[in-house]
């Protein structure tokens, strides 16, 4: 008789170690994924301040090339940083 009781209380005892235990392994990774989705949104924040600030750089740059008391050599350079902008900026284009 003891042997009949003795299976079910350990196999309910391991049913309920196997649940809390799952519980615990779902609770982390969601937590962890709560982590990861907020450095995603700093991290894409952070993009975007950089394609601003690099927008911002561009059109200063373009300024400064065609202005015309800018001497020649240094609006051969800004034309060329430019151009190293565009580059960079479209080789590390990010999805929205």
């Amino acid at each position: 008789m003891i042997r009949f009781g003795l299976i079910p209380l350990v196999l309910l005892i391991g049913t309920g170690w196997f649940a809390w235990a799952s519980y615990r392994r779902a609770a982390q990774a969601e937590r962890a994924l709560a982590e990861l989705h907020a450095e995603n949104r700093a991290l894409l924040h952070e993009a975007r301040a950089l394609e601003r600030a690099v927008a911002a750089a561009e059109q200063g740059l373009r300024t400064l090339s065609s202005h015309p008391s800018v001497p020649r050599d240094v609006a051969v350079t800004a034309d060329l940083t430019l151009a190293d902008i565009r580059r960079l900026v479209e080789r590390k284009e990010l999805d929205d």
